[in-house]
């Protein structure tokens, strides 16, 4: 397939899932769409860059550099439930959201010499967990990505990825799922980022 981000333009193909993510009340701030997921797959190869960017979201904002190529890409999924046993559902059958968009995951850290992301504390609540976790510093950078030539539902939506501790033991458990790509289960294993909504990134010297 095809991607173009506003970094680069590429071919890829998808080896395997690799992250699954589900919407989260944050700090009871409620959840705008609890039906939005994402399933990220791993892309090989990627052209190698190295942006330094400028990102805002509601922590703040960084200077992050985007270290590594985009191995990632997050397409809109719909989770049909748990324990699914094969055959149970049909990517047909399951209305796919399509408003969140697709995206590029990029590794990220901040650029040394700029103000380092502080660790806080948040309240996590989703259809699994409910308890307090740290968010220790930025990991990744999703940007919104065209697949095939597809259209962007939102041009200026971001992602900016906190690596999570949490010291309560996490039971994995299958979830069954459908996006554009087709039907398939997952084993879902214990939450290690939180993505946030954020500011689209600006390159610097820009």
């Amino acid at each position: 397939m095809t991607l173009s981000d506003q970094f680069q333009d590429r071919t890829v193909t998808l080896v395997k899932p690799m992250q699954y993510c589900n919407a989260v009340d944050k700090n009871g701030e409620g959840i705008n769409d609890p039906a939005s997921h994402l399933t990220c797959y791993k892309a090989q190869p990627a052209s190698k860059i190295n942006p330094q960017v400028s990102a805002s979201d509601q922590f703040g904002s960084l200077t992050l550099n985007l270290q590594k190529r985009p191995t990632q890409v997050c397409v809109p999924t719909e989770q049909s439930g748990e324990l699914m046993p094969a055959g149970a559902i049909t990517a047909a059958s399951i209305p796919v959201p399509t408003s969140t968009g697709d995206f590029d995951l990029y590794k990220a850290r901040t650029e040394a010499g700029t103000p380092k992301f502080e660790r806080r504390e948040v309240n996590l609540v989703d259809q699994w967990i409910d308890e307090d976790v740290t968010l220790t510093k930025p990991v990744r950078l999703g940007v919104p990505t065209s697949v095939d030539e597809g259209s962007i539902p939102n041009p200026s939506s971001q992602l900016t990825c906190y690596l999570v501790k949490k010291a309560s033991r996490f039971k994995k458990r299958d979830v069954g799922i459908a996006n554009q790509f087709g039907e398939f289960s997952l084993t879902v294993r214990k939450p290690n980022m939180l993505c946030v909504p954020s500011d689209q990134a600006i390159p610097n010297g820009t």
